[in-house]
């Protein structure tokens, strides 16, 4: 039984009447339906914290006391770092930090090139007057001796990666002038042919003398380096040496070393040797690919006309066919 009592306001102004439900089902209050956003951690007194969230902090705070740092929780209005960015944190102010400037391909190569045409040109200054002595007394003949130094430096600088990274450039080329120069046919051309008579003692004796004679006793190299760029064993290049005193003596041998003190000038400078080179290089390439490409046509003319030629003689000539010869 519901039971309505209105309540009478002294202002005159009336209010809702109340209505009261007697029963059980009348006390039950009606719920909303409860909201969910979510799973949420149930928050704990304030002041106090969970045993596992407490212990979780403890675990944090002892290692960062190991580390020597301690954890630092980013704030509530901190901005999570971009992994993209490549740095945890960005710059104060806004502003991107300076990347390194990238090398231009282009200007890379030019810095190499001309570090490269540099050493090379301060390996031909220091070791082409030397050399151009060395090959006169070893051969008699000065324009012999110019075409041997100028060739060792040409195939130097067409095989300068290798040249630059020997242990001693000045010993690679030392060796190519020497062993071209010292080469039998060198003697059969009449522009480098020295005569018997013009000949000095030194430069009568047998090649391979003249050369260990002249490194070991005229350079000062050791007996081994010696037969390593005479290409002899050991056993040889010491009987050589000692041949080559006895025959000219041991003052003779020693005053090879003054003899080597007087150093003629080279006849082309470092950069007109570089420059020959790279043409001398050019024109040896296009004629190989000219005599490659020359081959290769004359062997296609080869492989289609000569079926040709074979077919037109069978019809001229066919099979089973007799000519016959004239009755005398």
């Amino acid at each position: 039984m519901a039971l309505c009592v209105s309540s009478f306001d002294p202002s005159g102004r009336s209010h809702e009447p109340h209505t009261h439900h007697e029963g059980r089902e009348g006390r039950q209050e009606a719920k909303a339906p409860p909201v969910r956003e979510g799973r949420r951690r149930r928050a704990g007194p304030p002041g106090r914290t969970s045993g596992r969230s407490g212990g979780v902090r403890r675990a944090r705070g002892a290692a960062g006391a190991r580390g020597g740092r301690r954890p630092r929780d980013p704030g509530p209005g901190s901005r999570p770092a971009d992994p993209a960015s490549g740095s945890a944190s960005a710059p104060r102010g806004g502003q991107a930090l300076p990347e390194a400037p990238a090398q231009d391909p282009a200007v890379e190569a030019v810095r190499i090139a001309e570090a490269a045409q540099a050493a090379f040109d301060g390996l031909y200054t220091r070791n082409a007057p030397a050399l151009l002595r060395q090959v006169e007394l070893l051969t008699g003949s000065m324009p012999l001796a110019r075409h041997a130094v100028h060739r060792a430096f040409d195939l130097a600088w067409q095989r300068w990666p290798e040249v630059a990274v020997d242990p001693d450039p000045a010993g690679w080329i030392r060796a190519e002038a020497h062993h071209h120069a010292l080469a039998p046919w060198q003697q059969l051309l009449p522009w480098f042919r020295t005569p018997p008579r013009e000949r000095s003692p030194f430069q009568r004796l047998p090649r391979g003398t003249r050369h260990a004679v002249l490194l070991h006793d005229g350079l000062g190299l050791s007996l081994r380096r010696t037969a390593a760029e005479s290409q002899a064993t050991t056993s040889m290049t010491r009987r050589r040496i000692v041949r080559g005193r006895e025959v000219l003596g041991e003052a003779a041998a020693a005053r090879l070393g003054d003899l080597l003190d007087e150093q003629p000038q080279p006849e082309f400078p470092a950069a007109m040797v570089r420059e020959l080179s790279e043409q001398w290089l050019r024109i040896r390439t296009v004629g190989a690919v000219g005599a490659t490409l020359l081959i290769a046509l004359v062997t296609a003319v080869g492989l289609v006309f000569g079926p040709l030629s074979d077919r037109v003689a069978a019809d001229r000539h066919p099979a089973g066919q007799r000519t016959s010869a004239p009755a005398p």
